[in-house]
């Protein structure tokens, strides 16, 4: 995610911090991502609640994938921004590698007690994938106890999306076929996996605002797995 055609928000209480560090598409994401945070730290805090049950975990992958930030409950959005500052884009795509690895993160830290956990899987690239590899991630969610939901970002181009559409396309369809799951739940509970086309950096923040918001009336929990892609 070096290329330059995209770079990080303007006039945003970060930007001079991530211009600095990554001023591309990679600097872009993580001013969404940085968006996202903030947005579900204001609805902690409007909440009865008081405090924060979202977990956040975030996994950078290019032809193989790792976990940068695993299962955080603690820091804000701007120490969680401070620890991917010390990433940069790299090249290759394999959404084989993040899917399996985002699978591993889930089952390690799966909990009982929180909602279903929610996947952001954003990448400026296309890669293979078979559809039995994203069957066994939702199979596995479901037998765990809750459908993931799962949101497939393409960044920059709409131009090779074929792959990151069914991702979300196979989601969907286990969780409406789930028992006990989203299918079986009122429409006000449920959040649908989804595929998005962001073609600029202000559409990316909209759409990471946008999943954001639908988490904060359903639910008070989340457990966020961000897989985003870093390349070229």
């Amino acid at each position: 995610m070096t290329h330059t055609d995209r770079r990080p928000l303007p006039n945003t209480p970060v930007s001079a911090r991530i211009v600095a560090r990554s001023n591309n598409r990679f600097g872009a994401v993580l001013s969404s991502l940085f968006g996202f945070w903030s947005a579900r730290a204001a609805a902690t805090t409007a909440s009865s609640h008081g405090a924060r049950r979202d977990a956040y975990s975030v996994i950078l992958f290019d032809s193989r994938a790792v976990t940068v930030i695993e299962h955080d409950f603690a820091r804000n959005p701007d120490q969680l921004l401070n620890e991917l500052l010390l990433h940069s884009g790299s090249v290759g795509t394999n959404f084989t590698a993040a899917i399996a690895e985002a699978q591993a993160v889930m089952e390690k830290n799966w909990s009982t007690e929180r909602w279903s956990p929610v996947i952001i899987f954003l990448s400026d690239g296309e890669s293979r994938i078979d559809n039995v590899i994203m069957d066994d991630l939702c199979r596995t969610s479901i037998r765990l106890g809750k459908p993931v939901s799962f949101h497939s970002v393409s960044f920059g181009s709409n131009a090779q999306s074929g792959y990151l559409r069914r991702m979300a396309d196979i989601a969907r369809a286990a969780q409406n076929n789930s028992p006990g799951g989203v299918g079986a739940l009122p429409a006000a509970v449920a959040v649908m996996s989804s595929y998005t086309e962001a073609l600029d950096t202000v559409q990316l923040a909209e759409t990471f605002l946008g999943i954001a918001e639908s988490l904060r009336k359903p639910r008070g929990a989340l457990v966020d797995v961000p897989a985003t892609k870093r390349l070229k």
